[in-house]
């Protein structure tokens, strides 16, 4: 058995070159051509990282509450990037609804990168709330109309669309995908660094934590979007184009109300600003077309960045 164009099993015969005929020619085996993208193997162990199993990241929230009290501009901070976190479950379900859930490579480094995110927010949480079962961190901001109803579009419609996206852009959607994974996982990261520098004690340590626990997936989504990106026009256009739906700072499509307040924070060092647009530049200089702004950025101040 060998992995498959699309990341499945299948005959060992699918893609393989006859020995013994250097043409079209078929002698019992199938031939890899310009409409059958080969298997992508990047650098990226994703066998490693799916032994290395993950476990919840703990938040001493006793020693916390004897601490400085985090600040309000620091609670909407965190609160956004905590529910940012939390959309990994809606972002899975998106990838895998479509041809990117059946490259194998990606549904089984998803399985891990899943619990990890989970343990991430619930870290992140448990900052804000002291792990109380009820008091979990909600936007202090109200959606406007029109993004309440792309919630109900993510939740109710967006699932009944997933076909139509692998009918039309096929295997070619999984650039984007992970193009859209790598400026998310990339932004949480350097938004955290952000925040930490405004933190001390058992809250700078919690979310030190959860940024280092943020590498393999930064190094995963980014190797995996540039490789795609660079093979073919194909696949960067159509990473231009699920980049230009929705901003990877609306977690699983959703917006959150408090983001723009959020990045007004994380934001406010030039060095943090840099970082923030660093993490984005990274995967949008690669595709044609015009600069692709986000719109959440727009509104960072430029000096000093």
């Amino acid at each position: 058995m060998v992995i498959g164009p699309a990341g499945g099993a299948h005959s060992a015969a699918r893609g393989r070159i006859s020995a013994s005929s250097q043409d079209d020619t078929f002698a019992g085996h199938l031939h890899f051509d310009e409409t059958t993208a080969p298997v992508l193997v990047t650098d990226f162990d994703v066998s490693a990282y799916t032994r290395r199993g993950t476990t919840r990241l703990p938040v001493d929230t006793t020693l916390q509450a004897t601490q400085e009290p985090l600040s309000a501009a620091a609670r909407t901070a965190l609160g956004v990037l905590q529910r940012l976190e939390s959309s990994a479950l809606t972002e899975s379900r998106a990838m895998l609804a479509t041809a990117t859930g059946h490259e194998a490579r990606i549904t089984a480094f998803l399985a891990t990168w899943l619990v990890d995110r989970h343990w991430q927010s619930r870290a992140l949480r448990d900052l804000l709330t002291g792990d109380h079962p009820v008091d979990r961190p909600q936007p202090q901001n109200r959606l406007p109309p029109l993004r309440a109803l792309r919630r109900v579009h993510v939740d109710r419609v967006q699932p009944l669309l997933s076909p139509v996206w692998t009918a039309l852009a096929g295997e070619a959607v999984a650039a984007g995908h992970m193009a859209r994974m790598a400026i998310q996982e990339a932004s949480l990261q350097a938004g955290l660094v952000a925040i930490s520098r405004q933190l001390s004690g058992e809250a700078r340590r919690a979310v030190e934590a959860v940024i280092e626990r943020h590498d393999a997936a930064v190094d995963f989504f980014t190797s995996e979007a540039i490789a795609r990106i660079t093979r073919s026009r194909r696949e960067a256009a159509t990473a231009r184009l699920v980049l230009s739906l929705t901003s990877p700072f609306d977690g699983g499509g959703t917006a959150d109300a408090d983001t723009r307040a959020a990045l007004a924070v994380l934001g406010a060092d030039p060095r943090d600003r840099a970082a923030l647009r660093g993490a984005r530049f990274e995967i949008t200089r690669l595709l044609p077309g015009p600069d692709l702004p986000d719109p959440f950025f727009s509104s960072l101040p430029r000096t000093g960045a």
